[in-house]
């Protein structure tokens, strides 16, 4: 069983048209297909991209959609949610021929593929050129296969998907080094800007050590979530998200990150709703980090280094957000927070005695300080929702 963030990026997506039902078993050689049956002319949320807490082989998690019981007299208006999963073909040519065949004309909602072969032994997996120019695909993804760095692009594999594909992902690729947009020896996003439609990029679970500025500077128009979960970045470059304008959820979780800026952002953030930075090794966030960010409302730094929550980036922020992890931090219980006494209990800030107000409602903030009286013999925790002046060593 594998533990999950509760904040995890959604796609919520209208579906207009049904995707199309599996093909006969006999085209699909080591493909399989499954439908499921949802209500059309409704919003569809799509799974959720969610965070393993170990990097052993996650499951994938599926969710299945809801079909309301239909009512007397109504007529049945649903549709077909259809899912290609194809695992160890025997060749990328038998992996191409089958696509090409099986779903030639054809509107599918997910393709999944893993384990794909190289052409010859030994070398990087490029996925086979224009292999679905007649498939319109809305959600894909690898998965486990030594990929190029330029495997978006090259031959072109995703040409004819710009109307339709909104999800990609490249999850245990075994994608090294730097991220950029098409510099030689890196991995290249290179490709994404012909896909206008693309809302989400997953590039979790690889071993990328650098974000170049240049990565996502032509990115998909409508490109709002950007994942890149359980890597080795140790870089973000300024300007890294900069132009992503209308990004709304990023996760660079499970990463080697000392240090980030504001400026990876644009300024202001007007959508980014949900940064997640936890597993990680920060020791402090710029004073600047918050400011111009409207719609911020989940953050997780958990299980970083961070020794003080100083007033400035934190207090702007405090009010705003619904959902805070400060949790597996080395927050000390000093003057540093004093600034949030009179936040959490503006009439009673310089009480010894009456705790702090409740959060607000519909807020959730897992944080503590730890207040050491004889360092080396013991210290207490103190949740900081309740902190009060009593708490604090100054």
């Amino acid at each position: 069983m594998f533990l999950v963030w509760i904040v995890a990026c959604t796609y919520t997506i209208s579906i207009g048209q049904a995707g199309d039902p599996c093909p006969p078993k006999a085209e699909l050689d080591t493909c399989t297909c499954t439908e499921t049956r949802f209500q059309s002319n409704s919003v569809l949320e799509m799974p959720k991209i969610l965070r393993s807490l170990t990097t052993a082989r996650p499951e994938v998690v599926r969710e299945t959609a809801f079909v309301p019981t239909q009512e007397a007299g109504e007529v049945n208006n649903s549709g077909l949610y259809t899912e290609i999963t194809c695992k160890g073909s025997r060749t990328v040519t038998t992996l191409q021929g089958t696509i090409m065949f099986a779903l030639h004309r054809k509107l599918v909602d997910k393709l999944v593929v893993s384990h794909v072969p190289g052409l010859r032994e030994h070398t990087l997996v490029r996925l086979p050129a224009q292999w679905l120019k007649n498939t319109r695909i809305r959600q894909f993804e690898i998965w486990d296969t030594v990929l190029s760095g330029d495997f978006l692009w090259h031959g072109s594999p995703f040409d004819g998907q710009g109307d339709t594909l909104m999800l990609l992902s490249a999850n245990r690729c075994s994608l090294y080094g730097a991220l950029s947009f098409d510099d030689i020896g890196t991995v290249h996003t290179k490709g994404l800007n012909l896909l206008p439609h693309l809302q989400g990029v997953n590039l979790s679970f690889n071993h990328l050590t650098i974000v170049k500025a240049t990565a996502f500077r032509t990115p998909p128009a409508n490109l709002t979530t950007i994942i890149m979960s359980h890597n080795s970045l140790q870089i973000l470059e300024p300007g890294s998200f900069q132009y992503v304008t209308l990004l709304k959820c990023i996760d660079l979780s499970h990463n080697l990150l000392e240090n980030i800026v504001r400026s990876l952002f644009a300024s202001p953030a007007k959508y980014l709703e949900s940064i997640d930075l936890s597993w990680n090794f920060l020791r402090v966030l710029p004073i600047d980090f918050f400011v111009n960010m409207p719609a911020l409302r989940r953050v997780n730094l958990s299980k970083n280094f961070l020794h003080s929550l100083p007033e400035k980036p934190w207090g702007i922020m405090w009010k705003q957000l619904t959902f805070l992890d400060l949790s597996g931090n080395f927050i000390d219980c000093d003057c540093s927070l004093l600034w949030l006494l009179s936040v959490l209990s503006p009439t009673t800030k310089n009480s010894t005695t009456t705790p702090a107000p409740k959060i607000l409602p519909g807020q959730r903030i897992l944080a503590e300080c730890t207040q050491n009286y004889m360092p080396g013999y013991y210290s207490i925790r103190h949740d900081l929702t309740t902190l009060t002046r009593k708490n604090l060593m100054c």
